[in-house]
């Protein structure tokens, strides 16, 4: 089941729908700035974000660390350098609050700070407010991916439609053809516990380097 029952969550995430999925797999950890460095280092033309780096080089405490400030297009540059892709709203949904429909990704309750790192305003601090993509055990899903609620917001294939849940295909829904924005799905090291949800969803401009956004990957299975 996609989206928000009545009463719940934003007009956006409704109505709450089911989905059927065909399989696939989802990075257990976000895209870090060691794995974008591997990228840049083998593709000459891609250059590193807008913070964390000496030159093409990883600063060494942002190497565990999300890496940010990462368009869609490069996010999706990324997933497809390591033979994969962005995952579909869908997906990640799915992923994050499984079939029993969690809230969060850890369940139903409410977040605090041994869960995910939110709620830290209001500047990046040359990265030190980030998380390394290993921390936070206590909020992992029951399958073992971590930091899908909070650290860094995610990029997701779909373009954003605020309407798309009311005209949804039942079957593995990959957004609408065409929009203005791209979806980003699960809250960042600055965001409150409402950006939390599993159901959250919003658009963002997907060509501006936005400090609170970063991406991890998926691939279709068997």
């Amino acid at each position: 089941m996609m989206g928000s029952p009545e009463g719940r969550g934003q007009r956006d995430e409704r109505p709450r729908h089911k989905v059927k999925l065909d399989a696939f797999y989802l990075d257990r950890y976000e895209v870090s700035g060691k794995n974008f460095e591997d990228f840049i280092k083998a593709n000459a033309k891609q250059h590193p974000t807008v913070t964390g780096w000496y030159d093409r080089d990883i600063r060494p405490d942002m190497a565990d660390k999300p890496v940010i400030a990462t368009t869609w297009k490069r996010c999706r540059k990324y997933c497809l350098w390591r033979g994969k892709r962005l995952p579909t709203e869908a997906e990640w949904e799915r992923a994050a609050a499984g079939l029993e429909g969690r809230i969060y990704p850890w369940g139903n309750q409410f977040p605090d700070a041994t869960r995910t790192n939110f709620n830290n305003c209001c500047f990046i601090m040359k990265g030190n407010v980030l998380a390394g993509v290993h921390e936070f055990p206590a909020g992992q899903t029951p399958e073992g991916v971590y930091n899908l609620a909070g650290n860094i917001a995610e990029w997701v294939f779909d373009w954003y439609d605020p309407k798309y849940y009311q005209r949804s295909p039942r079957e593995n829904p990959k957004g609408p053809e065409k929009g203005k924005y791209h979806v980003v799905r699960g809250g960042a090291w600055n965001s409150l516990s409402n950006y939390m949800r599993n159901a959250d969803r919003y658009g963002y401009n997907d060509g501006q380097d936005f400090y609170g956004i970063g991406c991890r990957c998926a691939r279709s299975g068997s």
